[in-house]
């Protein structure tokens, strides 16, 4: 039979699913998993959207099961994000859809349409590889414009420690987090549990973790049995979650709600 604790916390896990969490809404570590690379296999991606936690789906335009998946994940309850293919420094991008720097204002308007459209609902972005694009200033501006005019997030993949799409985020205002662990770089199963571990690791220490796995059956059978035995002090959330979310400050002897209610004045701090 399986302990108490572990019920509880599948329990805490199957109420959050599907939510959109204010960042500091919880004042506890809080854990965001993205699967990434989806949309070319039906099968994976209904077995990520059946995941036991409020996993978010990112699904690359224009693949064949782009639309079907997306539908069927919000159906789930799961966020679902564009996984937007974009140039990279060694390994030429393949897919449908790619974001490149030499895109005239028209193409690369009629590109973010048509990306959208084959992946309904979608809330935000990550970058697909992208170890090039997401170096170039210019291109980085002109796909936070588009992010912010359109309500999206983004969410930095880190393909690339020179990347510089989080800082021009924040600079135009978009919700943006980063990538804190890949999941599965090595597939072992040891190795995944050991990733994940380091990633709650990170959560506990600077109060939140954006961690990108792939649809891996190694992946799958790791987060099937370890995202309903989570420990009771981390909080599985959706990525959107922690845009935005300053991770240096997160954790403090006072909760967030009532730091805001300090500054603003609306209650009296403490002599």
């Amino acid at each position: 039979m399986r302990p108490l604790t572990s019920l509880l916390s599948g329990l805490c896990l199957a109420t959050i699913a599907g939510t959109s969490l204010a960042c500091g809404y919880l004042d506890q570590p809080q854990l965001a998993i993205i699967i990434d690379d989806l949309g070319y296999s039906l099968e994976r991606g209904i077995q990520a959207a059946g995941l036991p936690a409020p996993v978010t789906l990112s699904i690359i335009p224009n693949t064949p099961f782009a639309s079907q998946l997306a539908s069927h994940a919000q159906m789930s309850g799961k966020e679902v994000m564009m996984h937007l293919p974009m140039t990279s420094i060694d390994d030429p991008a393949k897919e449908p859809l790619v974001l490149t720097a030499d895109l005239s204002d028209e193409a690369f308007a009629r590109l973010m349409a048509e990306a959208a459209v084959s992946v309904p609902g979608a809330t935000g972005v990550n970058n697909h590889k992208g170890s090039a694009l997401t170096q170039d200033r210019a291109a980085m501006e002109r796909l936070m414009r588009s992010l912010e005019k359109d309500g999206l997030f983004f969410i930095d993949s880190r393909t690339t420690a020179e990347t510089i799409a989080a800082t021009v985020a924040e600079e135009m205002a978009v919700p943006v987090a980063s990538r804190s662990v890949f999941l599965d770089n090595n597939r072992d199963p040891k190795m995944i549990n050991a990733s994940l571990e380091r990633a709650i690791a990170i959560a506990r220490r600077t109060g939140n973790a954006v961690v990108i796995g792939h649809p891996y059956p190694e992946t799958f059978a790791v987060l099937t049995e370890a995202l309903p035995n989570l420990p009771l002090d981390v909080t599985m959330v959706p990525a959107s979650a922690l845009t935005g979310c300053d991770r240096h400050q997160r954790l403090t002897s006072i909760p967030w709600a009532a730091k805001k209610a300090f500054a603003s004045g609306i209650v009296k701090s403490p002599k």
